[in-house]
């Protein structure tokens, strides 16, 4: 694990430089080289001078002080970087690099120093932003000692990702912490998590009952440290079985509650409480997630080839949701020539592959939706725009009643608006702490309710579960 110490320092320019070209647009200067290369070495201006043909006080004053500047920025992670932390900043971007590149090796069932690695781990290509994230979600697991965390967010957010990039994080700081990590993802809601969790764990069982499988889980969390990982958990909530859902929940009241040093992250477009029904009292901490801030978005755009003004409308439009970005990117490569502007000359918006996935689900699934999410969702679609301000509550609750002739009590109205919050479905507004909440929507999911693609939009609930009891 330590071969990145035996890197010369030109190779660890070769690697600062691709993350300078990433991040401006640039490569290194021959003088910047020339300063981080004397650096590297402990000499001062002058001898860096001497050796080079540059002028000391050119190099000090001038060069010195933008590259600092920009490498701050680059490969300081929220520290400062100055000519003495040089070369302890580049000794950990090379580690970065090296572990990244480990890690892109690990297969099923591997050791990264004294730790095993099992499951469907994703690898991690680009990644962006999301440092304020990681450093609230490690101080969760090693601060707080949480038990277990929700990572909560629409599709295509960066939900797997950045738990997949937290693990990264973990192992690069201390490869020998877990014993286990353990990524267990749930395709669909046939998946068994009991037998994936045995599994996983190696754990011999003949037979055993449900709730004895349970307390096996239970001693293994108990005498092991490890770290585990349910990637895609909103899958469960399609169990109509009762019983199933009661035994998941009695898993998560153990694992939340029992007596052991481990932590459960889950990450699910649904808050848990959606899932399973008892988590109001648990321990157990949430993470909504929302899309990149503008500087990171638009640095994952820059590295797509996209620049221009038009790359911040473009960001905005699709709420900084990488996935989405990622898809408009490609459009806009292969449909209009990498020109932002051009694309925005057609006035269009195309919703991504995981948006619209969720969205089907969303409102396809019986269940899923009220009629009354329903139709505060169609009526704010219906009545704003990007331009236009957002609708306050009770203006909402006025609509419902006299346009849809719709009878809803206020406490109903609150819940299904909450729950329609906490999927990330609409947004919110609010000034002031005493001023009243106002809502919207962002404008793929207010395109999706008005095109309504596959007429999934405005069918009831009561037409959804006839319509999925005849297919059954």
């Amino acid at each position: 694990m330590d071969s990145y110490k035996n890197l010369d320092i030109d190779k660890i320019l070769e690697i600062l430089d691709e993350r300078v070209l990433q991040h401006t647009g640039r490569h290194l200067l021959k003088s910047e080289r020339v300063l981080i290369k004397g650096s590297w070495y402990g000499r001062d201006y002058k001898e860096i001078a001497s050796n080079s043909g540059y002028n000391a006080d050119y190099l000090h004053r001038e060069v010195a002080r933008q590259l600092w500047a920009m490498l701050s920025e680059v490969i300081g992670d929220g520290i400062p970087v100055k000519k003495i932390s040089l070369k302890p900043a580049l000794l950990k971007l090379a580690k970065k690099n090296y572990f990244k590149l480990e890690v892109s090796k690990l297969d099923n069932n591997c050791l990264v120093g004294k730790t095993r690695i099992y499951g469907e781990l994703p690898k991690i290509g680009s990644f962006y932003g999301r440092e304020r994230e990681i450093s609230k979600l490690k101080n969760q697991i090693h601060v707080l000692k949480r038990r277990c965390i929700v990572i909560t967010g629409v599709g295509g957010i960066g939900k797997t990702s950045l738990a997949a990039k937290l693990l990264e994080e973990i192992l690069l700081e201390n490869p020998n912490v877990y014993k286990d990590i353990v990524w267990i993802k749930i395709h669909s809601s046939v998946d068994n998590l009991f037998t994936k969790l045995i599994n996983a764990f190696d754990i011999e069982i003949d037979n055993e009952s449900i709730e004895n499988q349970t307390l096996l889980l239970l001693k293994y969390f108990q005498l092991h440290r490890l770290l585990l990982v349910v990637d895609g958990f909103e899958k469960l909530g399609q169990i109509a079985n009762f019983e199933k859902r009661l035994e998941y929940e009695k898993l998560f009241i153990q694992l939340s509650e029992g007596n052991h040093e481990n932590c459960t992250i889950i990450t699910s477009q649904l808050p848990l409480e959606e899932v399973i029904y008892a988590t109001k009292n648990l321990p157990i901490d949430s993470l909504r997630l929302e899309g990149l801030e503008e500087r990171a978005a638009m640095r994952m755009l820059n590295e797509k080839g996209l620049w221009g003004k038009e790359c911040k409308e473009l960001i905005k439009m699709h709420r900084g949701n990488p996935s989405e970005l990622e898809e408009a990117s490609d459009r806009i490569h292969r449909l209009f020539g990498g020109s932002v502007k051009t694309f925005f000359d057609y006035r269009t918006t195309v919703i991504g592959q995981l948006l619209q996935s969720m969205l089907h689900q969303q409102f396809g699934q019986p269940g899923l939706l009220s009629d009354v999410q329903r139709e505060i969702m169609i009526y704010l679609a219906e009545s704003t725009s990007e331009s236009s301000p957002p609708i306050q509550f009770y203006n909402i609750i006025e609509a419902l009643k006299k346009q849809i002739g719709l009878e809803v009590s206020i406490a109903e109205a609150i819940r299904a608006i909450e729950i329609l919050e906490q999927r990330s479905l609409v947004e919110t507004y609010r000034k002031s702490g005493k001023q009243e909440v106002s809502y919207s929507l962002q404008p793929l999911i207010r395109k999706y309710i008005l095109v309504d693609p596959f007429n999934l939009v405005r069918r009831k609930t009561s037409v959804l579960q006839i319509s999925n009891s005849i297919q059954e």
